[in-house]
């Protein structure tokens, strides 16, 4: 068969297919939602012909149109969203998140946009020929995490297909009231070339997708193209508030019509009813089939025996990480690190990237102030085999990228049923003590520690912020963020000598890949309550354990957690009983914190007996170090509580 009958026939193999759908729904055999494609079939159709093997196509909830214009098999499709095991995703996707191959679907609008821009930024680092296409409606056209990708997409000369399928509507609202002015000027501002068209027809879009695809191939630049057409179906399922005359009208501009206009009408009926009959066979035959058996991720373990991540040598911290990061660009053409201000002649704002770009300029790339975008990028490049290192400038902002977060980055290895692995670092700035004030002072982990599927770690004084990255590096899996205290930065890594810091035996403690530090100042004697912490808080919390054995002879046991999330409860199991006094001690906010988690977390196993939590008081970080210290946990602060709590 040749191509044009080809593209003919999947018009109408993606009509009947949605159509079917619909009425799986009215019969009550599906259950969710769904969002058909009824009405603009000829577009994926024609943009198809020119997507080749090694190219990555990003879609949305309209998706089902895309994946069989792609190559997909009907029936996977049909079982995923049956909910069946044989589905594409084992039926834990649905209808919205997909995956075949090189072809990625996300149910939240806007949020996969700089997912594709990222897997087209690492294909231009690791200097390949591939395209990325990433389809858009007009109404995503409200997101703002769009225009930071379209910017960055020119910026870095991004080889992009950004498909903007107009289809009149964003859900039940026209997009004329909601988008101001005109969609190829938006997107031309941003120095991205922008072609449209008003069509419906399959082989018009098939010419106009040549120029398209033609531009990209010989520029390797971002283009738009802008496709104006109709939604046919309604938003989803049966919410359909439109004018019934309106529909009619554009009825007339079905590209079902255009078909049997070309093909004969009683051909393309006879086609239509020889798919139709083949998927209800299908469906048939998969509603006899299981439903989808729920795995619920454990813990992976490591075995306990490791190398020390204790500092062995004073040295400051940030050039123990700029050494680490050196080291991984040096040996993995693929690593790239990415932030604000990175770049000579800054470095960053607090010099953990100085003088890296001078050897590494496409390793090293400064960022607009777009951190959800930024997040998003990182995505996309762990997905295409990149290992992006992001730094946040204040870890504040990291808020600003909760959705790439929370909806992209963690979900998508479990969603698309392990077929897909997002190994990258996110890079957090926190804590108060430099007089920031509110917003850029703050200590937000425990929003981060409630996402599953991300680890969260937290660098300390007492280990080296080098052999942690290295382990990191050299291990990585999954979404890994990475709290950096700011007060860290311009400090040295405490020495440990023969195990012991100071006036502390120091053990390290693993079952996980990553220490938990014991620090014991008379390990043979039961201590009258262990103290809990990480980061920033480990020093104060030291300090006031010295303190608390030389005044009052209470002897504190302090662990220091590097993994917060998940957290790490066999190394707990190690150093509690259930006899203990606990006390929590975090920089951050308490309620919700840290601190509540690990305590439900040893009520939970039997550990400890009583319990006490140290945290920042509900309220904002004020301005100044003097005004900060009427707040934030300090030796006083940890001193006076434990005492009071014995």
């Amino acid at each position: 068969m040749d191509m044009e009958n080809q593209n003919y026939r999947m018009v109408i193999k993606i009509r009947a297919f949605e159509e079917l759908i619909l009425d799986l729904f009215s019969q009550n055999k599906l259950s969710g939602t769904t969002h058909t494609y009824i009405g603009e079939e000829a577009t994926a159709v024609a943009i198809m012909s020119y997507v080749k093997e090694q190219d990555f196509v990003f879609s949305n909830h309209r998706c089902h149109g895309h994946y069989l214009a792609y190559g997909g098999p009907e029936k996977l499709l049909l079982a995923e969203i049956m909910s069946r095991e044989t589905g594409l995703c084992q039926g834990r996707g649905g209808s919205q998140h997909i995956h075949y191959k090189n072809f990625y679907t996300n149910g939240i609008q806007g949020g996969i946009v700089p997912n594709a821009v990222g897997v087209a930024m690492a294909n231009k680092l690791q200097h390949n020929d591939a395209n990325t296409i990433v389809f858009l409606g007009d109404g995503t056209l409200g997101q703002g995490v769009v225009y930071e990708s379209l910017n960055i997409a020119s910026i870095y000369d991004a080889p992009v297909v950004f498909v903007i399928e107009d289809n009149q509507y964003a859900m039940s609202t026209k997009r004329t009231d909601i988008i101001a002015g005109d969609i190829k000027n938006r997107i031309e501002g941003f120095g991205v070339k922008t072609l449209e068209v008003e069509s419906t027809d399959v082989d018009e879009l098939n010419m106009f997708f040549k120029e398209v695809f033609d531009y990209i191939n010989n520029e390797r630049k971002p283009i738009c193209a802008v496709i104006h057409n109709y939604r046919l179906g309604a938003h989803s399922k049966g919410d359909d508030t439109r004018d019934p005359c309106e529909i009619e009208f554009y009825r007339k501009k079905d590209p079902i019509k255009a078909v049997y206009k070309k093909i004969g009408e009683e051909n393309g009926k006879h086609i239509y009813e020889e798919l139709r009959k083949s998927l209800e066979a299908m469906a048939a035959e998969i509603e006899c089939e299981n439903s989808i058996i729920i795995d619920i991720p454990e813990l992976p373990r490591v075995d306990n025996t490791m190398c020390s991540f204790l500092s062995a040598e004073e040295t400051r911290y940030v050039e123990r990480m700029r050494e680490a990061f050196e080291e991984e660009l040096n040996k993995n053409p693929n690593a790239v690190i990415y932030g604000e201000d990175v770049r000579e002649p800054y470095g960053g704002p607090f010099k953990t990237t100085k003088d890296l770009s001078k050897k590494h300029s496409e390793q090293v790339l400064n960022m607009p102030i777009s951190e959800a975008c930024m997040v998003g990028l990182a995505v996309g490049m762990a997905m295409n085999r990149s290992l992006p290192i992001v730094e946040i400038m204040f870890g504040d902002f990291i808020t600003l990228g909760f959705d790439q977060l929370l909806n992209h980055a963690c979900k998508y290895s479990w969603i698309y049923s392990n077929g897909v692995q997002v190994p990258m670092i996110v890079r957090v700035p926190s804590g108060a003590k430099r007089g920031y004030g509110p917003t850029h002072s703050q200590s937000l982990e425990k929003y981060l520690i409630g996402i599953p599927g991300i680890k969260v770690l937290a660098l300390s004084p007492i280990i080296d912020p080098k052999l942690i990255y290295e382990s990191v590096f050299s291990n990585i899996q999954e979404p890994t963020v990475i709290i950096e205290n700011k007060k860290l930065y311009g400090q040295k890594t405490w020495k440990v000598l023969d195990n012991w810091y100071k006036d502390f035996c120091v053990r390290e403690i693993n079952h996980y890949g990553l220490p938990t530090i014991l620090l014991s100042i008379d390990p043979e004697n039961k201590p009258d309550c262990f103290a809990i912490t990480y980061g920033g808080m480990l020093e104060e919390t030291l300090a006031a354990a010295t303190e608390l054995m030389m005044q009052e002879e209470i002897q504190v046991n302090v662990i220091a957690l590097t993994q917060l999330s998940p957290v790490p409860l066999d190394d707990l199991k190690e150093c509690l009983n259930k006899d203990d006094a606990i006390v929590i001690i975090e920089e951050g906010t308490k309620t919700g914190g840290i601190g509540a988690e690990i305590i439900a977390m040893c009520t939970e196993n039997s550990l400890g007996k009583v319990y006490h939590r140290i945290a920042t008081p509900d309220m904002p970080i004020p301005n100044g170090i003097v005004l900060e210290g009427q707040v934030i946990p300090d030796k006083n602060t940890i001193t006076n509580a434990i005492k009071g709590y014995l």
